[in-house]
């Protein structure tokens, strides 16, 4: 063998070393990343909140009571851990939402997830609970919409739909995937 036959010899003897050589997992050089640090730190962080919001005339508008609430300044949001919020449209016509979960951003609009329940405190309502596993809900605007299986019960009916929008303010509902929609005093639990 000559010069050259010796050199590609010698290269991959050592490529080969290399390849085979059991490094040791302490000598390598990858920062040890903490979990916690993936996620963004709450700049606060409230347990047992309750807070209220008044209207610019001076009446109580929504009042919100959440088992736990962080504040994100930098992603400009805060998280409710089961929220109970109360709106007042007028002194007649409150109306309490609860959830599992719910996001408020800095436009107004709040988004609920999970077992969501809207009840009506006024008897007279026509629709007096939505259910829903998903809704935003434009607080400015009292308007909501869902894209999820929504259930509307009343004293005397039940609507399922795939969704909907509604006016809280006006009281008008948009049903925009109907189901089905049952009278005569039957249960929701019956549908």
């Amino acid at each position: 063998m000559n010069r050259v036959g010796y050199s590609i010899l010698f290269l991959f003897t050592c490529i080969a070393g290399l390849y085979f050589y059991p490094f040791a997992e302490d000598t390598q050089q990858t920062p040890k990343i903490d979990p916690s640090q993936i996620f963004e730190t709450p700049t606060y962080r409230a347990e047992n909140l309750t807070s209220q919001r008044y209207a610019a005339d001076g009446t109580l508008s929504h009042k919100v009571f959440a088992k736990v609430m962080e504040q994100y300044d930098n992603l400009g949001f805060m998280v409710f851990e089961y929220p109970r919020y109360t709106i007042y449209l007028n002194a007649i016509s409150p109306y309490v939402v609860t959830a599992d979960v719910g996001t408020l951003f800095t436009n107004n609009v709040i988004r609920l997830e999970k077992n969501i329940r809207i009840t009506s405190l006024n008897d007279t309502d026509f629709i007096q609970q939505i259910s829903a596993d998903f809704i935003e809900i434009d607080l400015t605007t009292n308007t909501l919409f869902s894209d999820t299986e929504v259930l509307m019960t009343g004293k005397e009916f039940s609507m399922l739909s795939h969704g909907f929008n509604a006016n809280m303010q006006t009281k008008t509902f948009n049903l925009t995937g109907h189901v089905k929609t049952e009278f005569a005093g039957k249960s929701a639990a019956q549908l």
